[in-house]
C-alpha cells in the first residue's frame, strides 16, 4: 500500500485526471448500457403483451409519437407448421410475407404495467446523462480529496502562520507532483523569509549594540571637554592657572576632540557599510590572486613580518564583489600585523559555492573573550604598548558585515600551536 501511495503521489496532475476521466467514462458507459438495457428489455417484453396490429404497411421501422408506440413486423399465417418465419424465409418458399403496422395499447394495460413502461421510458432518455454526470462529479471528489486537499491544506495552514508571524514551522509533503513541487517551492520561499527574518532581527540587535557603543563612547570625551571648559571658565578669570598650566589643559581637550573626529568617521564608515550594496562581477581568479600578492607585499613591506599567499581555487572565474572582498582582505591583514611575531599565511579556495579567505599569524591568538565579542561594534580589546585603549571591534565587525553581505560569514578561532585564525567567506 505504501509503495501504491508513493507512486500516486508521483503522478502528475494531468495524468491522473485523465486516469480519472477514463475510469469514470469506461464504467458510466457500462452501467448506462446495462441500466437502458434493463429498460429497453422491459418496454420490450410490455409491446409484445400489449401491442394491436392496426394495417398492413409497405415499410418496416420505428417510430414513437406521444404516447402511442408503432413498431412493424413480419407474419406468416399459412405455414404448415403454424410458425412464423421472417419475410426472407417466405419468399423463398415462394409464399408472400405481410407487413403489419402495430401499436402498443397503452389504456389496457394494468396500472403496474403502465407505471413500468413509463419509468423504462424515462430511464432510457435521461439515465445515461445522469449515470455519466454521476461518475464524473464522483471522479472529480476522488481526485481532490486524494491529490489536492491535503497540500491545499497544508499550504494554506503555513500561509496563516506567516500571516500571523509564525516561521517556526515547516511544511513537508511527500511526493513528485505538481502540488509537491508547490510544496517544496513555498518552502523554499518560508526558510528565505525565515532567514531573512532572523538577519533582520540579528541587525536590530547589531544597531542597538552600535547605539549604545556610540553614546559610550561619547560620553566619556564629551564629559572631559565639559569639565576643563569649565575649568577654563572658572578659574582663567582669577589668574588662578598658569600659562602653563592652560596649554597643557587645551592639549588634553584638543586630544580628546581629536578623538571625537575619529570616531565620527568611524560612525560614517560603519554606516557606509551597512548602506553598501554588493555589485558582482566575474573576476579571473589569476588576477585576482596576484593582486591578493601584490596587497600583501606592499603592506607588509618594511614591517620585518613575512606573508606567505597561497591560492586553492580551481575556478577560472569568481564572481564577487571585488572591492568589498579586498576591503575586508585589508582589514584582516592590517589586524595580523598588528599582532604578528614574524609570519603570516594567507590561504584563499574556493569549494561549495564559496570563496574563502584565510589569515592567520603567529602571534599570541584570541582571548576568550575576544573570541566571543570581536566582531562586536566598538569592543575594546587590549592595550597597545603605549597604554592607551584601542577598538579591536569596528575592523573585524565592518569584516562581518561585509562577508554577510555578499552571503558569507566570518570566523575567529586560534590556531593549534599559536596565532590567531580569521576566515572570512563570500558566495561566488
Amino acid at each position: 500500500m505504501g509503495k501504491i501511495r508513493s507512486w500516486y503521489r508521483s503522478v502528475p496532475i494531468w495524468l491522473a485526471i485523465f486516469l480519472y476521466a477514463a475510469a469514470a467514462l469506461l464504467l458510466a458507459s457500462f452501467v448506462s448500457g446495462e441500466v437502458t438495457g434493463a429498460a429497453y428489455r422491459i418496454m420490450g417484453m410490455l409491446n409484445v403483451e400489449y401491442s394491436v396490429i392496426l394495417t398492413e404497411e409497405g415499410s418496416v421501422g420505428y417510430a414513437d409519437e406521444g404516447e402511442l408506440t408503432y413498431f412493424t413486423a413480419t407474419y406468416k399465417s399459412d405455414s404448415d407448421d403454424g410458425e412464423s418465419k421472417s419475410s426472407g424465409e417466405n419468399e423463398e418458399n415462394g409464399s408472400e410475407a405481410k407487413i403489419y403496422r402495430m401499436k402498443v395499447d397503452l389504456d389496457s394495460m394494468s396500472d403496474g404495467d403502465r407505471r413500468r413502461y413509463g419509468a423504462s421510458r424515462i430511464i432510457v432518455r435521461i439515465s445515461p446523462l445522469l449515470i455519466y454526470s454521476a461518475f464524473l462529479l464522483s471522479a472529480a471528489l476522488i481526485f481532490y480529496f486524494t491529490k489536492l486537499k491535503k497540500p491545499l491544506l497544508l499550504l494554506d495552514g503555513a500561509t496563516s502562520k506567516i500571516a500571523d508571524n509564525d516561521l517556526d514551522f515547516s511544511l513537508d509533503y511527500d511526493g513528485r507532483d505538481e502540488m509537491a513541487k508547490l510544496c517544496i517551492a513555498f518552502e523554499k520561499m518560508h526558510s528565505a523569509l525565515d532567514e531573512n527574518s532572523r538577519r533582520m532581527m540579528r541587525m536590530m540587535d547589531e544597531q542597538k549594540e552600535l547605539d549604545d557603543a556610540y553614546a559610550h563612547d561619547l560620553r566619556t570625551p564629551v564629559a572631559v571637554l565639559k569639565g576643563y571648559t569649565d575649568m577654563l571658565a572658572k578659574y582663567i578669570p582669577t589668574g588662578q592657572m598658569g600659562k602653563d598650566e592652560v596649554l597643557d589643559t587645551v592639549r588634553t581637550m584638543s586630544a580628546h576632540i581629536a578623538r571625537l573626529e575619529r570616531f565620527a568617521m568611524s560612525m560614517n564608515t560603519a554606516q557606509r557599510i551597512a548602506d553598501l550594496a554588493m555589485i558582482r562581477e566575474n573576476v579571473p581568479a589569476d588576477g585576482f590572486v596576484s593582486r591578493l600578492r601584490s596587497t600583501a607585499q606592499l603592506m607588509c613591506a618594511g614591517s620585518g613580518i613575512s606573508c606567505d599567499v597561497k591560492s586553492e581555487i580551481g575556478a577560472q572565474t569568481l564572481n564577487i564583489d571585488a572591492s568589498a572582498v579586498f576591503e575586508v582582505y585589508e582589514n584582516l591583514l592590517s589586524n595580523a600585523l598588528r599582532f604578528a611575531s614574524s609570519r603570516i599565511d594567507v590561504t584563499v579556495a574556493d569549494e561549495d559555492g564559496m570563496l574563502s579567505v584565510r589569515v592567520a599569524d603567529d602571534g599570541v591568538g584570541f582571548s576568550p573573550k575576544e573570541l566571543v565579542s570581536a566582531t562586536k561594534p566598538y569592543f575594546s580589546g587590549r592595550q597597545d604598548d603605549d597604554g592607551g585603549q584601542y577598538h579591536l571591534g569596528l575592523g573585524l565587525h565592518i569584516c562581518k558585515t561585509l562577508c554577510e553581505k555578499h552571503g558569507g560569514s566570518l570566523t575567529l578561532e586560534n590556531a593549534d600551536c599559536s596565532g590567531a585564525v580569521v576566515t572570512a567567506k563570500f558566495a561566488v
